[in-house]
């Protein structure tokens, strides 16, 4: 859970309208981990930890997209 909210307080929802190359990969590879991590915990049972981040950090939604990073 620690690497997950750290990743968490370093991501930029609008990482995928970057125009620097370096911003982009950095901000998708952020979202890829979360996305890692969270599929992760919720089959170690952490389910509801995450649930209550999601009300917690609402900003975690990808441009355009629109898909929280810690939804399921």
């Amino acid at each position: 859970m620690d690497e997950l909210l750290s990743l968490i307080h370093k991501y930029d929802p609008y990482y995928e309208m970057a125009d620097n190359g370096a911003t982009w990969r950095r901000g998708s590879n952020i979202d890829r981990r979360i996305r890692t991590l969270v599929a992760q915990l919720r089959a170690m049972g952490h389910g509801r930890e995450i649930d209550a981040l999601l009300d917690e950090y609402p900003n975690l939604i990808s441009c355009p997209h629109g898909r929280h990073a810690l939804a399921q």
